[in-house]
């Protein structure tokens, strides 16, 4: 599933092809939106903005609202490239004067007015999104340290989109390993000094994601995997997807749980 980060950059490629620019050719092949092309097509795109896992697409008179879920992807093409095949199942075409934006597969699709994008469940909930610069390390704290996050194990907690929006499994694993706390602690049970790392940590995990298209290592670290011929996938978490290999820190083996009913993956030495 695209995490904050992965919706961001598409936010910013999807922004650079549409926002303030005429779209000429519109087509929703999603059966609940049938027919709907007529308001946008012609029209000017007001913004593009991503608001944690879902991105937005402003028009003048709707809004559109995609969650990619498990299986939606979007993709950003100039006119002039040809696709090549694919089994995905086209959901939303928006075409301007030089790019071709496409949303495949996703299944979380609506119009809103513009005065219900805040009334919207999803989006009504929201944590404060740390992708964005204007979200601060003190702005986490203040968030997080709220009453009702107090008793709640951080490894259930960190997919909870009322708690920092974005974050999503992979984000998870790396920020409780940079973190060096274990999925069952609480917000209760960190001292002021490992709520300020776990603060510090998040902001930075995810920024890096960001910046870096997924990547949560150091770059000097990456880069020197990928000297060594490991494969980029190999090479960009620090334990997500690398139980039974060896901790980079302590060389303990990682170890791969299962937590909220998702895969969580860590290190027993370093966490604690």
């Amino acid at each position: 599933m695209p995490e904050g980060p992965e919706i961001h950059r598409a936010s910013d490629r999807i922004r650079t092809a549409l926002e303030g620019k005429k779209v000429f050719n519109v087509k929703i092949d999603f059966q609940p939106l049938a027919g709907m092309e007529y308001l946008f097509e012609g029209e000017v795109i007001e913004k593009v903005e991503a608001r944690g896992k879902a991105l937005l697409i402003h028009g003048p008179t709707r809004v559109l609202y995609a969650h990619s879920q498990l299986y939606g992807r979007w993709m950003v093409n100039s006119k002039s490239r040809t696709l090549p095949k694919s089994n995905r199942s086209l959901r939303i075409l928006f075409e301007s004067d030089t790019h071709v934006v496409r949303l495949f597969s996703a299944t979380d699709i609506l119009l809103l007015e513009h005065h219900e994008i805040e009334l919207h469940p999803y989006i009504s909930k929201l944590g404060p999104d740390v992708v964005l610069p204007s979200t601060g390390v003190m702005d986490i704290q203040h968030h997080i340290t709220q009453q009702r996050f107090q008793r709640r194990r951080l490894g259930g907690l960190l997919l909870d989109q009322g708690f920092l929006s974005g974050i999503g499994n992979y984000l998870r694993s790396e920020i409780l390993y940079k973190a060096n706390l274990l999925p069952q602690r609480t917000i209760a049970s960190l001292k002021q000094e490992e709520l300020l790392r776990f603060c510090e940590v998040t902001k930075e995990i995810v920024q890096r994601a960001y910046e870096h298209k997924g990547i949560t290592l150091s770059q000097e670290r990456y880069t020197a995997l990928r000297n060594q011929g490991l494969t980029h996938g190999a090479s960009r978490h620090y334990v997500f997807t690398r139980a039974g290999r060896t901790c980079y820190e302590c060389q303990t083996l990682i170890e791969r749980h299962n937590v909220s009913s998702r895969r969580l993956d860590l290190c027993p030495f370093c966490q604690v």
